[in-house]
């Protein structure tokens, strides 16, 4: 990289391309390839629901019933979480972990659960599939970075995870962990990096020569308290400086949000608010990029 591109004509390639509707670095739409073991450990705690709610109505012996759930809290697993049961576990404030450790609660839980509940055989594929589904918004924690790192790849970057690496490669790329967190990269790069939180974790150390850009990625579909505090996240690091000259942020932004956050339309208050702090820190900083994936693109 001869020349680092001006900011402000990332900031509006990012404006002139926005991001996808669909993005497949964060679409998992193939069926969970442990859907039989859910199925199978969910049809055993009806199977163990029934029978316990069956002796309890003809009033059996307590130790009898008690070894039935005895052996519920043993049945109760990873591919537990998506019963009906274990749903009920959360709706009741509490986790599927502590209940299988506690059968006293176990019991509990239960017995509300056969009085406010309808507790039938039927365990059909799609629903254990759409309960996955309808988590999958977890798995997308490193995708942003994932995307990155993958367009940065086929720029010639190459992705290192040791300071001996990232010494010895001119244009590479590391995520930050806990080698690189910014205590080593403040004490190895001799950078600032003057956040209100000392110990705050960005996502991406990119290498390209002599130049070092500082990267954290967020994925954001809808606005709100928590994507308010994101965004807030990202602009912050736009209005950090350093003293020398080849230091870089990059605040990156991809999902729907960003599109409305990019745009020139209406919108609402906070909106218009957000997107003067961006443009201008971007004025007042000139080492400060705030883009999606085309602007990202484009810096390298």
């Amino acid at each position: 990289m001869k020349n680092t591109p001006n900011n402000q004509v990332c900031f509006k390639i990012s404006q002139e391309n926005p991001e996808p509707a669909l993005d497949n670095f964060y679409i998992f739409d193939e069926r969970h390839p442990h859907i039989k073991d859910y199925l199978k450990n969910t049809k055993e705690i009806k199977k163990l629901l029934t029978t316990i709610q069956t002796l309890i109505e003809k009033k059996e012996q307590t130790k009898i019933v008690d070894k039935y759930f005895q052996e519920l809290a043993d049945t109760l697993s990873q591919y537990s979480n998506c019963s009906e049961f274990s749903c009920f576990i959360n709706a009741c404030d509490n986790t599927l972990d502590y209940v299988k450790a506690d059968v006293g609660l176990l019991k509990q839980i239960a017995k509300k659960y056969f009085k406010k509940r309808i507790l039938n055989e039927t365990v059909p594929e799609e629903w254990i599939q759409a309960i996955l589904d309808s988590n999958s918004g977890r798995k997308k924690g490193a995708c942003g970075e994932n995307k990155l790192i993958a367009i940065l790849e086929k720029k010639g970057f190459e992705k290192i995870n040791t300071w001996e690496e990232f010494n010895k490669n001119k244009k590479c790329v590391v995520r930050f962990s806990k080698s690189f967190d910014l205590k080593h990269v403040r004490k190895n790069l001799d950078i600032k990096i003057k956040t209100k939180k000392q110990n705050k974790k960005l996502d991406l150390l990119i290498k390209d020569s002599n130049k070092l850009f500082l990267l954290e990625a967020k994925h954001l579909n809808t606005g709100g308290g928590g994507q308010d505090k994101q965004i807030s996240e990202l602009i912050e690091l736009l209005s950090l400086k350093e003293t020398k000259k080849d230091i870089y942020y990059i605040s990156f932004l991809d999902g729907n949000y960003s599109n409305i956050l990019l745009g020139n339309n209406g919108n609402g208050d906070k909106i218009k608010q957000q997107r003067k702090e961006i443009i201008k820190y971007i004025k007042k900083n000139p080492n400060n990029f705030w883009v999606n994936t085309k602007g990202f693109e484009n810096i390298f």
